[in-house]
């Protein structure tokens, strides 16, 4: 007995399978899924908005609980958050009523060195390489 495949498989019938139409109740089942999945992802999306609104009005009384408490820690909360946020939300940051003084400056220091320090380190590998281009150019 010879199990081998005499020939390649042919692709048309996996081509009209894909061209048969979708009964009514497999369309029905689709439809139902997907809106159970959009319910699902709009029950989501408002339990995370709840929870990203109480974390706002926590910190607000957190903020105001350092001040007094260890003002220091203030002034790190605000130097760590405006270092992680873009120039646009640096500078609405910048306006909250309990943003210590000078913090704003000291984040834009750091970044324009941080920034610097890059540029420098891109330099040095980019003259390293091009050292390495010319050694292989003049041995060979």
């Amino acid at each position: 007995m010879n199990n081998r495949m005499q020939g390649k498989p042919s692709k048309t019938t996996r081509k009209k399978r894909a061209d048969v139409p979708m009964s009514a109740a497999m369309q029905a089942a689709m439809f139902k899924v997907a809106n159970v999945a959009a319910n699902l992802s709009r029950k989501d999306e408002a339990a995370q908005q709840a929870a990203r609104k109480a974390i706002a009005d926590t910190i607000e009384e957190w903020i105001a609980f350092l001040t007094e408490n260890d003002p220091e820690a203030v002034d790190q909360f605000y130097y760590e958050v405006c270092m992680m946020a873009s120039a646009g939300n640096r500078r609405r940051i910048s306006k909250h009523a309990l943003m210590p003084a000078g913090i704003v400056e000291q984040v834009e220091d750091d970044l324009k060195s941080q920034k610097e320090e890059a540029e420098r380190a891109a330099g040095k590998k980019q003259a390293v390489e091009n050292d390495k281009e010319d050694s292989k150019h003049v041995s060979a």
